[in-house]
């Protein structure tokens, strides 16, 4: 149906094999596209692989942006961050993240330059991973989701965007290498992985239909 992507595992793979920076795509959790923008499937082999010197945004969280608000930069406190929305965000990653940076109404670079709101935000860190997370949910567009908050995305291995295309402009210069990911997600390029329950079936592409009923 779709040429296949790479799992979230293999797409690790693939990147810690290749030299300079590689940036992930997290189309399945692509705002643009409707999705929350809140999941933790990457962020959670991440962390359980061990894999540090990688950054991650935006992930939509405002409960943790208050929270780290609160606290202040420098603050050393238990998070649960993302995967609050539904099945389909996974769940929520539980670790101690440091508050690295903060910025009220944030305002990062869109399409032709044009303003993308992100709300108040916070870059916090564990375990050599950066999460930007952010107020309003919103695509990765510009490389400014990161820099912003003093996290340069050209010095570390692994960035992960939130993104299906519109972070191309901005991140491509920076990358070695894109890699789009085949995690799973409300907008997931290989809808056979969504769990449909309220539409008639048989359906091309969830069935096998003769070529003459895919109409």
């Amino acid at each position: 149906m779709t040429e296949r992507m790479p799992g979230v595992d293999a797409a690790l793979d693939q990147a810690l094999a290749k030299d300079g920076t590689i940036v992930l795509g997290d189309a399945s959790d692509n705002p643009g596209g409707g999705a929350p923008g809140d999941s933790t499937f990457i962020l959670r082999r991440l962390l359980e692989r061990g894999i540090g010197n990688a950054c991650l945004g935006p992930l939509w969280d405002p409960i943790a942006v208050r929270i780290a608000f609160d606290a202040g930069v420098g603050a050393k406190l238990p998070l649960r961050i993302g995967g609050k929305i539904g099945p389909l965000s996974g769940d929520p990653v539980d670790a101690t993240w440091e508050i690295k940076a903060l910025k009220e109404n944030m305002v990062m670079t869109g399409l032709a330059g044009t303003p993308a709101k992100l709300g108040d935000c916070a870059l916090i860190a564990t375990a050599g991973v950066e999460v930007v997370i952010t107020t309003f949910r919103c695509q990765a567009f510009g490389k400014d989701v990161f820099t912003q908050l003093g996290c340069d995305p050209s010095t570390r291995k692994l960035v992960v965007v939130k993104s299906a295309q519109h972070f191309r402009a901005s991140f491509a210069p920076l990358a070695a290498d894109i890699i789009m990911v085949d995690a799973p997600g409300v907008v997931a390029r290989d809808v056979t992985t969504l769990p449909y329950t309220k539409i008639k079936r048989p359906k091309w592409p969830l069935d096998e239909l003769p070529q003459s009923s895919r109409a």
